[in-house]
């Protein structure tokens, strides 16, 4: 059984081994000398190979996404709930409204500070969308339960308070970030990390990954984040992530699957290095609001 087991996640990492062959194998090819169809193809690239792993709920496109007041720059990678939700076609990009948008995906060949700073910008743009859409049917069901909650424990339910995940974002290096360091971080840097460093960024050919994370406790909430050195497993550590925050940021009916339930010792992978940072919004969360019956 123990065999049967590891060689199911061998299965596993030899396909994202070789599907990261394949991308870096694509990448490379010269299609042209013009650098925006040159872009065009590698995006093209990207968008292949998520619409083969994602759920076909979710489609992938290319565009701006816009809230009720800002909206994003043009987007490299849109992944939006096709199923739930429309889009607009314009003139020259496609209309995704911010509700339906789970992920922006920026894609970049080269890595350069002049291209990581577009990355951030854009990223940026994206965080400063506000979701604003009404009760889904999990905050319902949470609402029921909190209530039985209530009757069960003698007080007053009086409601939740719901911060939404913002749209995920994320960012790909073909080539070159071997030089990224936390250490080179600057003071100013890290406050500004919240706002506009990406939910996920892979650097492919260092077989880097660098995940966001975010927690929300009683005692206030916090955000980290953390860089893993996988070599050949960076695109199955990345895919993982983006997996994880579609499903976050969806209701789901069925439990979705997580690659990690199929390597398990992906998780045991302890980050290299953790660079804390300052909040400078709310961590998403379902906060009930409860009080004490008088007696």
């Amino acid at each position: 059984m123990a065999c049967e087991w590891m060689d199911i996640q061998d299965q596993v990492r030899k396909y994202f081994q070789a599907k990261a062959a394949q991308v870096a194998a694509i990448a490379e090819q010269a299609v042209c000398d013009h650098t925006g169809l040159a872009g065009s193809h590698r995006e093209e690239l990207h968008r292949v190979y998520l619409r083969e792993i994602l759920p076909k709920r979710f489609q992938v496109g290319r565009g701006m996404v816009y809230g009720q007041f800002h909206r994003s720059k043009e987007a490299d990678i849109v992944v939006w709930d096709g199923e739930n939700y429309p889009s607009l076609p314009m003139l020259d990009h496609q209309f995704f409204f911010a509700d339906s948008v789970r992920l922006v995906l920026e894609c970049k060949t080269v890595w350069s500070d002049t291209a990581f700073r577009d990355v951030l910008a854009k990223c940026k743009a994206v965080r400063d969308i506000v979701p604003t859409s009404g009760m889904s049917l999990g905050d319902e069901i949470e609402f029921m339960r909190q209530q039985i909650a209530a009757i069960q424990s003698e007080v007053d339910y009086e409601g939740m308070i719901i911060t939404r995940h913002h749209i995920g974002t994320a960012g790909i290096f073909l080539r070159g970030g071997h030089s990224l360091s936390p250490e080179s971080f600057s003071d100013e840097f890290i406050r500004e990390i919240d706002d506009c460093w990406p939910d996920a960024l892979l650097l492919f050919q260092a077989g880097t990954l660098v995940v966001k994370n975010y927690e929300s406790t009683s005692s206030g909430d916090c955000g980290w984040l953390e860089f893993y050195y996988l070599g050949d497993d960076a695109l199955l550590g990345f895919t993982t992530a983006l997996l994880a925050f579609v499903s976050e940021r969806s209701v789901q009916i069925e439990d979705p699957v997580y690659l990690t339930k199929y390597v398990p010792d992906l998780v045991s992978i302890n980050p290299q290095h953790v660079v804390h940072f300052p909040l400078s919004r709310a961590a998403a969360r379902r906060a009930p609001i409860w009080r004490q019956r008088d007696k």
